[in-house]
């Protein structure tokens, strides 16, 4: 369960946690910089110091975090640790120290540790928003959407205008498969910024559990029509994700329809062009979906990439002469790319 293999199974889950991470880093040493002067009590009673203030504890800790900054892609935390902990045991009511270790298990790829320390960082201080919306995050990678959700709640009660926690709330509810809650979460999130994108996504998933597809579907149609000009790439967002939910309805004929709205450009990207193929394959006109990658090849004529996939559709289709074609076309851009066999293989198979 601690190993880094096993933590990051979840690419997505894994990014939104790390972003968080440094956010909480920056808001901590804004927050440190502008609160005013106070003591915090020095647990090390073999001396008889005076009680420091937060910024002298913070300064105790701050060539750790610039080592950690400097050093965080390199992977190599236990050195950190060890002395972030020596720190910790001197300093245990220090919440920002709390975090700081966390912060540190987590990158090392230990969620228990890291949880551990996070929660303690928060009995310090529950007003932490940014850590709640991190805590909440480990909980999901832990697979314990109802942790999760209890995290996300608090940082809502604590900043009930920002977006990104009630979008967080509701996908740990959609997790539980609790609809209704996460439909008024995404809801709430669309509500308070209309770019997010993941929210309208989300609102839709939640109709279509819910049985209700053709709200999925109009809900998706009212974003499209309130997304302003210029804000094109989270229009095509919204189109994609209309396509698919035709698609899934089998309605092949109108996802197409729907894809036809995009500009040229934007068929010709990679993802958007293996959509559009898919849709034509399932309209059971394979050769349509070769037409697509014939129609970039013929901009492009040394992207092999285009030509075998146009060479896999006709094939799909029977066309045996035309599948030769784009063979012959991509030995004469690199005859030794594995690719040739591929094909030599697949075309061997039809009459």
């Amino acid at each position: 369960m601690t190993n880094k293999g096993n933590i990051r199974h979840n690419p997505l889950l894994f990014g939104i946690a790390l972003a968080v991470m440094v956010i909480v880093v920056i808001v901590c040493a804004i927050v440190l910089q502008n609160k005013p002067t106070s003591t915090a009590n020095d647990s090390d009673s073999s001396n008889a110091t005076p009680s420091l203030t937060v910024e002298q504890i913070e300064q105790k800790f701050e060539p750790l975090r610039q080592q950690y900054m400097h050093n965080r892609g390199s992977g190599q935390f236990d050195t950190l640790i060890t002395q972030a902990l020596k720190l910790v045991e001197k300093y245990p009511n220090f919440a920002p120290g709390q975090l700081f270790v966390g912060q540190l298990y987590f990158d090392k790829g230990d969620l228990i540790n890291a949880q551990k320390y996070i929660d303690t960082s928060l009995k310090l201080d529950a007003k932490q928003g940014t850590v709640h919306l991190l805590a909440g995050n480990i909980a999901l990678m832990q697979k314990d959407p109802k942790r999760a959700a209890d995290h996300f709640s608090q940082a809502v009660v604590l900043e009930p205008s920002n977006a990104r926690y009630w979008l967080h709330l509701g996908q740990s509810y959609f997790t539980q498969q609790l609809w209704d809650q996460a439909l008024d979460c995404y809801t709430k999130a669309y509500e308070l910024d209309s770019d997010m994108t993941l929210a309208i996504n989300g609102m839709a998933d939640c109709q279509i559990k819910q049985g209700e597809p053709s709200k999925a579907i109009l809900t998706l149609q009212r974003a499209i029509d309130q997304t302003p000009i210029g804000k094109r790439k989270t229009t095509v967002v919204y189109l994609r994700k209309q396509a698919k939910l035709l698609s899934e309805l089998n309605k092949p004929n109108e996802a197409l329809v729907v894809l036809g709205k995009l500009f040229d450009n934007e068929k010709a990207d990679p993802d958007v062009l293996a959509e559009m193929a898919t849709y034509w394959d399932q309209f059971s006109e394979p050769g349509k979906a070769a037409e697509l990658y014939e129609k970039q090849l013929s901009n492009n004529l040394r992207n092999w990439q285009y030509a075998a996939k146009a060479a896999r559709w006709r094939i799909k289709a029977g066309e045996k002469a035309k599948a030769q074609q784009h063979l012959m076309h991509i030995q004469l851009i690199n005859p030794d790319l594995p690719v040739v066999a591929e094909l030599e293989k697949e075309l061997a198979t039809l009459e």
